[in-house]
């Protein structure tokens, strides 16, 4: 299948994609349904409990719905004070983002409906828990293997909850019988073919709440890794390295970057790791579940004073089109998910929106 660029928080990529990427240069509903579908259960290693939780699935269930609604309409408003009251983090710098992108072209998200949610509730030992995160399918596109993956945080316990992080990530294997993933033509201009694999299931605890990690603070490092890892002058990036296993997100993504390579013209990335509140969870296999939130710096200039960039797409948009820059800056939104092996040994990464990440701004130095 294809997957376009998603609009932020609600559409999932496909298993076996063609992403489109930038080179450089809803009606919705409430979502209730079936809380806990059979397949991303499983994908989740769910088990059947009869005990009540201090937050249960009701009460994530009623704070999800309200996020649909209310966002759905701030957005068809483009009120961002009004998204900002369910919204916040990166989430919100990315929507504002895309919001000023549809400005400048005239254009608008398409309705998206997200339906079957599943609930990941961390289990704390005392207390209600301040995250828990939201697996869901898009209506339409529920036989997709990857799910939309969003993260609820707030600051104190009855505390208002917000949206902070939403990406993907594939959910279900295929099927023994399944077709090959791989499509039948020659992805076009701007497309890559991504292969994710699918998310290891979760550990759940004795009342049915997903485990957090036990060594949380040891394997969020692996963010900053990963940052390091995919900072680098073009073409000087090292696809193998002993922290990441080998995969599109990886050497495929450091190999795509590297592609940008210009005689006329420098390039480089930067990335660091933001500080977030998200829960890490454990796997079932005694590994950990780790989201980072990544933040980089694109910087293209011209070698010399007579060598100039005359950018497209989204750039071009937002910078004015049609015109000639000396250098230009761009920062990315780009989060990833992230699976760490238990007792360590290299990472793999499981989604990252590095290929077609938000822009949260774009600045230049014109030409003269």
């Amino acid at each position: 299948m294809i997957a376009q660029k998603r609009a932020r928080g609600w559409s999932a990529m496909g298993a076996a994609a063609l992403l489109t990427v930038g080179v450089a240069g809803c009606s919705s509903g409430g979502g209730s349904g079936t809380s806990l579908a059979s397949s991303a259960a499983r994908a989740s290693g769910s088990v059947t409990t009869s005990a009540t939780p201090s937050f249960t699935e009701a009460q994530a269930q009623q704070v999800f719905e309200r996020y649909v609604k209310e966002r759905q309409a701030a957005t068809e408003k483009g009120d961002s004070e009004a998204l900002a009251r369910v919204e916040d983090g990166q989430l919100l710098k990315e929507n504002r983002a895309t919001a000023q992108l549809h400005q400048v072209n005239g254009t608008k998200d398409e309705p998206i409906r997200p339906v079957r949610p599943v609930y990941l509730i961390p289990q704390t030992g005392s207390g209600e828990p301040q995250s828990f995160a939201v697996l869901n399918k898009t209506e339409g596109r529920e036989t997709d293997r990857s799910s939309t993956l969003t993260f609820f945080t707030r600051d104190r316990v009855g505390g208002e909850w917000k949206a902070v992080v939403a990406t993907w990530v594939v959910t279900e294997a295929p099927t023994t019988t399944a077709p090959a993933d791989a499509p039948s033509s020659t992805p076009a201009p701007g497309q890559r073919l991504v292969r994710p694999k699918a998310m290891p299931a979760l550990a759940r605890g004795t009342f049915g709440g997903v485990e957090l990690s036990p060594t949380a603070e040891t394997d969020t490092g692996v963010c900053g890794r990963y940052a390091q890892y995919l900072s680098f002058t073009v073409p000087a990036g090292k696809p193998e390295s002993a922290d990441f296993e080998r995969g599109d997100f990886t050497n495929g993504l450091v190999d795509y970057f590297n592609g940008w390579d210009e005689k006329v013209l420098e390039r480089s990335l930067s990335f660091r790791s933001l500080t977030n509140p998200l829960p890490t969870f454990r796997l079932k296999d005694g590994g950990s579940l780790v989201i980072c939130t990544l933040e980089g710096t694109y910087r293209d200039r011209g070698r010399t004073p007579a060598n100039w960039i005359e950018p497209n797409g989204d750039t071009d948009a937002l910078l004015g089109r049609g015109r000639k820059w000396a250098s230009i800056e761009e920062v990315w939104s780009v989060p990833a998910v992230v699976e760490v092996p238990q007792g360590g040994g290299p990472a793999t990464v499981l989604s990252s929106e590095a290929y077609g990440a938000t822009k949260l701004s774009v600045t230049g130095v014109e030409w003269k």
